[in-house]
């Protein structure tokens, strides 16, 4: 039973879709609140621009790591 060298990126993409999905329940919760569409946009807005920014992380931290 060993383990995949892909195991810790497969990880991170699910936790990544699980957020996603998350903004997405949240953005039309907000949507409900008065029907202005403005809310779910930001919404979406800033958890895209938290899942671009892990993912810019992730990326600079493997490039450090990987020495190039």
């Amino acid at each position: 039973m060993g383990t995949r060298a892909s195991d810790p990126q497969r990880i991170i993409r699910g936790i990544m879709i699980a957020v996603l999905v998350w903004g997405a329940i949240l953005a039309a919760g907000s949507w409900t609140l008065n029907h202005d569409p403005r809310r779910p946009m930001v919404v979406i807005g800033c958890v895209l621009a938290f899942l671009g920014f892990w993912k810019a992380m992730l990326s600079t931290l493997g490039r450090r790591a990987g020495g190039d």
